[in-house]
């Protein structure tokens, strides 16, 4: 019997079981993005698409301190999510734990640097309250908690709630997944809890879906003001854009430039600006003083990072970056000599850093996390030869995408099936492993090709990974059972099998 794992933590929006349902409780959207802040430093941002069937998508970003781990003696925390309807009744919940890294442990100390933990849930329309809570593993009772009231979309809405990040780019193939803190509409978006600006890198990006009538094509305008208080200091000409009936991504950036240091807000209004709908984005624009201290500026943070590595630590740890690049750069980049490879990484890794604003390096972080699990879990060896665990099947979709929101492992099927296709003596079903990931809804599918901890990907749903020819010959009947019953996929279209 195959045992199967499940830990939701972005699901997805195509997956419509998960949504809740509060009853007959209905509520007008508020156009406000909600966020909150404990007295501790835990802050949460959440944010709201729509999609068919009143569906309310609530993306979450918890901006989690590194100073709460001081009360622990691990180096690890919790995260927790619960959401509650109109009655205090909780209709759903999760939580995931969390290893921190010896160089973000580093930072415990300086009281400013975070971690960032992404969420998604959907909601049907009416009113819920969400709490966050997060505290270090061995020490609940110094941990952080923030309760906050969300109102689902009731009906389709003009626009969703404004998102703001450090950078918005369309998903390319080859990209790797790491980088990105949301994903909608085919676009990557780098967005914390909140946003800070560096007057280096004074462009702020922005992203908002569009959402016409349900059956024709409508003109809509749009325009944007930054606004200090209750005073609008910059505001932009007003776009023209056309949106179908399925709506549409607007995304693009504002340069701040010469913009005084403080606390704003990026308002979008869709319509006219007296009447139109509003949706508001909040940011802080650093000083080139406090873009120092964060250890942000001219890339002091990463630059003295991998100024502290050998030659042999630099290839152990980050040849893994030959995955997450395309074919043309992993070609430069394996050429470069030690010195150039930590300009290149230097450089890398404060590009897809998700908020600049902070000390250390979000993405840099999740990188070496993702290293730590793959190295304990993923390596292989192959003959005499020990394969580096990023170049393994598991190893390099673990460090290109994280932890599968869903995965079934079966190491010990039955041995009634038809004997492996691979070769070997043995005979029955290879183990397997199929993970799927609820951002892309793809799915993967590793047999133990010769029992011996050689794992193969054989078949997978992402278009940019071509499945072996005879792939349903390689797994036996409980991996395919398992395709169809946990994850939708019927073998019988995919082979011709009756």
């Amino acid at each position: 019997m195959s045992t199967a794992i499940r830990r939701m933590v972005v699901p997805c929006l195509m997956v419509t079981a998960w949504a809740l349902a509060p009853g007959t409780w209905t509520a007008s959207a508020s156009t406000v993005v909600q966020q909150e802040q404990a007295a501790g430093g835990l802050e949460v941002t959440l944010l709201r698409t729509w999609a068919p069937e009143d569906l309310t998508v609530v993306d979450g970003l918890a901006n989690v301190p590194l100073t709460m781990l001081a009360g622990g003696t691990t180096g690890a925390y919790r995260f927790e999510l619960s959401v509650f309807d109109a009655t205090d009744t909780q209709l759903y919940r999760d939580s995931w734990e969390r290893q921190v890294s010896r160089q973000a442990a580093a930072y415990v100390e300086s009281g400013t640097s975070y971690l960032l933990e992404p969420f998604r849930f959907g909601v049907r329309p009416g009113e819920y309250e969400v709490e966050i809570r997060a505290y270090p593993t061995d020490a609940p009772d110094l941990g952080e908690r923030v309760r906050m009231s969300l109102v689902a979309f009731d009906g389709r809405p003009t626009a969703s709630d404004l998102f703001l990040a450090a950078r918005i780019e369309p998903i390319t193939e080859g990209a790797g997944g790491g980088s990105w803190s949301v994903t909608h509409g085919g676009f990557g978006i780098a967005a914390a809890a909140r946003m800070s600006v560096m007057p280096t890198e004074p462009d702020l990006y922005y992203y908002l879906e569009l959402y016409g009538p349900d059956s024709e094509t409508t003109w809509v305008s749009i325009n944007a003001e930054v606004i200090s208080g209750d005073r609008v200091v910059y505001r932009t000409p007003a776009s023209e854009l056309e949106v179908g009936p399925g709506g549409v991504p607007f995304t693009g950036h504002i340069s701040l430039a010469g913009l005084p240091p403080g606390d704003y807000q990026l308002a979008m209004t869709v319509g006219d600006e007296s009447e139109g709908d509003r949706r508001l984005g909040s940011f802080q624009m650093l000083s080139p003083e406090n873009a120092v201290a964060a250890g942000t500026a001219a890339g002091s943070y990463e630059a003295d990072y991998f100024a502290t590595l050998s030659d042999e630590e630099l290839e152990q740890t980050f040849g893994g970056v030959a995955v997450l690049i395309t074919d043309t750069e992993r070609a430069t980049f394996e050429a470069l000599p030690p010195d150039a490879k930590r300009r290149y990484l230097t450089e890398f890794f404060q590009r897809l850093n998700p908020n600049p604003g902070s000390p250390g390096n979000l993405f840099l972080e999740d990188y070496l996390s993702r290293i730590s699990t793959i190295r304990a879990r993923y390596d292989e060896q192959v003959g005499t030869e020990e394969r580096m665990p990023w170049y393994t099947d598991r190893g390099r979709i673990y460090l290109m995408y994280g932890e599968p929101q869903d995965r079934v492992v079966n190491y010990s099927p039955s041995d009634l099936g038809a004997p492996s296709a691979v070769g070997g003596s043995y005979a029955g079903e290879p183990p397997y492993e199929i993970w799927q990931y609820q951002t892309t809804s793809f799915v993967y599918l590793f047999v133990e090709d010769d029992r011996f901890n050689h794992w193969r990907l054989i078949y997978s749903t992402d278009p940019k990974i071509a499945s072996i020819g005879d792939w349903y010959n390689r797994c036996g009947p409980s991996a395919k059972q398992d395709l169809m019953t946990n994850f939708g996929i019927n073998t019988r279209f995919l082979t011709g099998l009756e």
